[in-house]
């Protein structure tokens, strides 16, 4: 049976992304306070989560919008400056939008909140100050007719609601006030044949307006205040003339629309219907608005491209094809060419439908963007630096689990950046670079991995007190001598900190070791270089999926091995004549290269066969060989996550179950090929 989700629901999903996509443009306005199309893109957004709160009962989501939205609307009007405390109120305003999804509809506990930040806006427009994009600057020069000023022209509006506007939430007379705010107006209803009070359904409406309205706003506008109508003809805007109408017109049109309400009026019926409407949805809200206090946010949700639920209800299609072929290929007992044709069938389309349905979860890594930019923003302003946030590679994809899991990882790297690395103004200027410093953050895909690259311009890791640093801790003996990366690495040990103080930001000795074991969960790994004076680099790799991988499968005496497809990169046959070591070599085209026999490393005692095969892996391009009994072929891998007791098993990242339900490890190919460098540079 269909599930069916609560339209409170989906309406708090959709103001989320409306929120980031705000965020994400106001941060964007910082830069270039002048951009016409970006200001006009705020102004929607804040119009389209007015309208929704309106429709969907969260009184206090539309009041409070209400007024930011009106202070864009003068800006893209430019009756109003661009401040950049403009810009700050509407960067909390889009947080306290955030916090009240949380609550009930009724914004219960959070109005107070809402009245001091509206005063602050109150108090800014009644002195907006000075900005680089004063009025009359380049925002006028966008086309008029979308955002821009428009010349004064007069239209007809007919508005007549539909059976079921009630039920839904729609407002009819707040519409009509919303519009009559856009201009000067008159304003005609028509209550058209009233029905018996006994007969009466106070959830359908009755009658329609007529409303000609004289506005600079442009027909745009005018149609925007019925953006959340369900048309079906409800709604009809046409322009009858540029400027003002006649005054003459006017008065006549007012007194129509005079008598008009006196005949409506004379047995108080539109009262009537009002408070009867207004009790029944009030009952129908009640409930709703305890369950949202009470359950908080839903499920996640993720969008999905239309085309790719296509291509997948037409695998499903074809599914069902070869399902009625092979049930009676076996009612007729074909043979095995015919059965063959069919399996071969059944795994292309399987293949295809993995990849598919895999493809629904996946997101670009941007959409992770919006909240970084935000973060490094503020906490950049807290420290009193001056720093610039390149984001590149948004549109690399990811798994949905992967990126959801990714961004507290993210949060931490960024921050430990501008608290550690990234120098004050003033440092900055005595080290002879920009007072303005840079941390970058990159994604993309390389070699079948997602790689994410944070780096930034600052002071960089000094190595030194790192090394003090673990010798006081016992991590390692005062005469040990470690290479450059080694002794990068010791800041993922537990607990470990070089900060002098403790503040908000760091110094507790909890970092970068949770941030490793968070990428490391994630089947990931994390990489770290540092050069004095030039900043640091941290690289993560992560799989491109959590779910399924492709691979080929291993013998190891009896055991069973998948090496992932992604690291193989051909295979060699040596005789086992002889002993190899753990760590020997092997040629390859020339080159020597460092060959782990996985027999010998895990202490595997069964007969040896007369040749091993090598399966040649590659992994941030370096290679090795790894020895083994029997390449068996191709094989598609579902993951399993290790037992909690099995997590530390060396060289194994996981589990998967073949189809004669025995269970096959996968070898981690990573931790292998750091194995064999070091024992190649340890007999070196």
């Amino acid at each position: 049976m269909m599930q069916e989700h609560d339209p409170v629901d989906i309406f708090r999903e959709e103001v989320r992304e409306l929120l980031a996509d705000l965020e994400e443009t106001l941060l964007e306005l910082e830069g270039d306070p002048c951009d016409a199309d970006k200001v006009a893109r705020a102004f929607r957004d804040l119009h389209t989560i007015k309208g929704s709160g309106a429709m969907f009962g969260f009184a206090e989501i539309a009041r409070f919008t209400h007024d930011l939205e009106t202070a864009f609307d003068r800006v893209r009007s430019n009756t109003l400056p661009l401040s950049a405390e403009l810009l700050g109120i509407a960067l909390e305003a889009k947080d306290h939008i955030q916090a009240l999804l949380g609550t009930s509809q009724d914004g219960a506990g959070l109005t107070e909140a809402s009245d001091a930040l509206l005063a602050r806006l109150a108090r800014l427009l009644e002195s907006p100050g000075k900005d680089a994009c004063p009025p009359g600057a380049d925002l006028a020069a966008e086309p008029a007719g979308e955002h821009g000023a428009h010349r004064e022209a007069t239209f007809w509006v007919r508005y007549r609601p539909t059976p079921d506007s009630f039920v839904t939430g729609c407002d009819p007379l707040g519409l009509i006030e919303e519009l009559c705010g856009l201009g000067e107006s008159v304003v005609v209803f028509h209550p058209g044949e009233p029905a018996p009070l006994a007969e009466h359904d106070p959830e359908r409406p009755h009658g329609w307006w007529d409303v000609l309205l004289a506005t600079g706003q442009g027909e745009n506008a005018v149609r925007d205040v019925f953006l959340f109508v369900d048309d079906g003809g409800a709604v009809r805007v046409e322009h009858v003339g540029d400027g003002r109408p006649r005054r003459d017109d006017l008065d006549r049109l007012a007194a129509v629309a005079g008598e008009c309400r006196d005949a409506a009026c004379e047995d108080g019926l539109p009262e009537l219907l009002r408070r009867s409407l207004r009790e029944k949805l009030e009952r129908r809200r009640a409930p709703k608005a305890a369950e949202a206090a009470s359950a908080g946010r839903g499920d996640s949700s993720i969008r999905v491209d239309a085309s790719r639920l296509d291509h997948l209800v037409n695998m499903v299609g074809e599914m069902v094809i070869i399902q009625s072929r092979l049930s009676q290929a076996v009612d007729k007992a074909l043979d095995r060419a015919v059965l063959a044709q069919i399996a071969e069938d059944l795994q292309r389309l399987t293949d295809a439908m993995r990849d598919n349905a895999l493809g629904l979860r996946m997101l670009p890594i941007g959409t992770v963007y919006g909240n970084l930019r935000r973060l490094v923003r503020d906490v950049s302003a807290s420290l009193g630096k001056n720093v610039e946030f390149v984001a590149e590679g948004g549109d690399t994809e990811l798994d949905k689990t992967v990126i959801d899991r990714l961004k507290d990882p993210l949060v931490h790297i960024l921050r430990n950046s501008l608290d550690h690395g990234i120098e004050s103004p003033a440092e900055r200027a005595a080290a002879g670079k920009a007072e303005q410093g840079t941390v970058r953050l990159w994604a993309g895909h390389v070699s079948g991995e997602v790689v994410i690259r944070v780096s930034d311009d600052g002071k960089g890791l000094d190595q030194e007190k790192i090394r003090r640093k673990a010798q006081a801790m016992g991590l390692i003996a005062p005469e040990a001598e470690l290479e450059r990366k080694e002794l990068l690495n010791l800041i993922f040990e537990p607990g470990f900190s070089t900060a002098e103080k403790v503040s908000d930001l760091s110094g507790r000795g909890v970092g970068m070791d949770v941030v490793k074991r968070s990428i490391e969960a994630l089947r990931g790994k994390m990489e770290i270089d540092s050069e004095p004076g030039k900043g640091v680099v941290l690289t993560v790799r992560l799989p491109l999926t959590l779910a399924i991988i492709d691979g080929f499968c291993v013998l190891i005496g009896s055991g069973s091995y998948i090496v992932p497809l992604t690291a193989l990169r051909g295979f060699q046959e040596r005789p086992c004549g002889q002993d190899h070591p753990v760590v020997g070599v092997i040629e390859r085209m020339g080159r020597l290269l460092p060959c782990v026999n996985l027999r010998a490393l895990f202490g595997v005692a069964e007969e040896r066969p007369d040749y091993e095969r090598i399966v040649v892996a590659e992994v941030g391009g370096t290679e090795i060989g790894l020895a083994v009994d029997k390449v068996v072929g191709r094989q598609q891998a579902v993951i399993k996550s290790l037992d909690e007791m099995y997590r530390n098993v060396a060289f194994i990242s996981g589990t998967t179950i073949n189809g004669d339900g025995s269970i096959s490890l996968i070898l981690d190919v990573q931790r292998l090929v750091e194995f064999a460098a070091a024992r190649a540079e340890g007999a070196a």
